[in-house]
């Protein structure tokens, strides 16, 4: 059976960092392939996975494991790594950080939290980068969708000084403000959509109701079995509960990414690729800045759990009106974009051993933990509540609704009461 693509994903990262395989597995050479693969280019160096320089050779690595002969053929690596860099290259924080925010948050839920999720803590580490593959030219639709679920550049729609709770609200205000600037404003126009805009903020409302809506249901199932009655699959009660606690784990995992890039002070402003506009202090206009801070510099002090769980606040915050928290989470960060700017200008980016870059980097990633984690937290304690009989004419579907927006076919969500 030929190696998956994720097989290849671990053999390369063990050779690329010159770990031995697995025990009972070994490389062989094929008689066609190349004494050597060339190393890393300068470019590549330290990323998470280090890949040769593309090649287009079938040439091919065997690896032999019993009685199995598998062929990796150069084209085949080559062309996964191109697709982890790309990976890297999309990622906020990259895949070592966001893996470590998510696993700082299910190790900092506290004891009257949803402790179960403690028990799938490497899924939901795993789950940290995965919503960056989402966004690859080979999935257009889904890149569409997705792209802008990773940004909140909130100086970009600062003629919306109260957004609305609504995503599709949202995205048409910012549309009629592109329709009223457009003929006499045509460069600002062009900045008028949610490419820049963003969408991060929904992303990160729409991922805690996932949360707190899976967990009324795992809590329903303690006291009967919710497809017993559909399938003799779903006999085993303790069975059931456990893919609901999976379900709640994929629903932190995937929403902690989007915490975690409004914790990324860069990801929360129009400077989000270089100095954007008049620029009196000389900070640098190269959009690589971006990665420097998120992706090279963690990986170049070797981040860990445990560096993250030093900022993040052991007491939980239970909020009040998450929606109003996410937008504030978001602003936070941007307090700090000068001082990424200030550090990388005066090279701060380039000494591991440097304790302000350091200690900003380290803060902001657990910023991002601790709110992931307030979130599940929040999310545990409201999902016990009885959720409140609302009314006809309150229905957000309701033409009478005295909110309902023609143009979305929606009232926009209520406030949290």
């Amino acid at each position: 059976m030929p190696l998956s693509f994720p097989r290849i994903e671990i053999l390369r990262a063990f050779v690329g960092q010159g770990h031995a395989l697995p025990k009972g597995k070994r490389f062989a050479q094929h008689p066609a392939a190349p004494r050597r693969l060339r190393q890393p280019d300068q470019k590549t160096a330290g990323r998470a996975w280090p890949c040769p320089t593309p090649v287009i050779r079938t040439s091919s690595w065997v690896l032999v494991g019993g009685d199995t002969l598998e062929i990796v053929t150069t084209r085949a690596i080559a062309l996964l790594c191109i697709q982890l860099l790309a990976l890297q290259n999309l990622s906020a924080w990259g895949v070592r950080g966001h893996t470590l925010a998510n696993l700082a948050a299910a190790e900092a839920i506290p004891q009257d939290g949803p402790v179960f999720l403690k028990a799938h803590k490497a899924y939901i580490g795993h789950l940290g980068p995965i919503p960056d593959t989402w966004r690859s030219v080979s999935e257009p639709f889904l890149r569409i969708s997705e792209d802008s679920n990773h940004s909140w550049y909130t100086e970009g729609f600062d003629f919306i000084p109260d957004p609305p709770r609504s995503r599709t609200e949202f995205i048409l205000r910012v549309h009629d403000e592109y329709l009223r600037t457009v003929k006499s404003d045509p460069d600002r126009a062009k900045l008028l959509n949610i490419r820049y805009t963003g969408l991060e903020a929904y992303s990160i409302m729409e991922g805690y109701e996932r949360m707190k809506a899976g967990m009324r249901l795992y809590r329903r199932a303690d006291g009967s079995n919710l497809y017993s009655t559909i399938s003799p699959l779903y006999q085993d009660a303790r069975q059931v509960k456990q893919m609901l606690a999976n379900d709640i784990a994929f629903y932190m995992g995937w929403v902690g990414h989007y915490a975690a890039d409004a914790a990324m002070p860069l990801h929360d402003s129009i400077h989000h690729d270089g100095w954007s506009g008049e620029n009196p202090k000389g900070y640098t206009r190269d959009p690589k800045i971006h990665d420097r801070f998120e992706s090279t510099y963690v990986e170049l002090i070797g981040a860990t759990e445990a560096d993250l769980l030093k900022y993040v606040s052991k007491t939980p915050r239970y909020l009040d009106d998450p929606w109003q928290a996410t937008l504030k989470h978001s602003l936070d960060s941007r307090n700090f974009v000068e001082d990424v700017y200030r550090l990388d200008l005066r090279h701060g980016f380039e000494n591991k051993d440097d304790q302000e870059a350091r200690e900003l980097v380290l803060k902001r990633m657990a910023a991002g933990a601790e709110f992931l984690r307030d979130l599940a937290y929040t999310a545990w304690i409201d999902s016990a509540k009885p959720v409140p009989p609302v009314k006809p004419i309150d229905r957000p579907e309701n033409p009478d609704n005295p909110k309902y927006n023609p143009a979305t076919g929606s009232a926009p969500a209520p406030a949290k009461q």
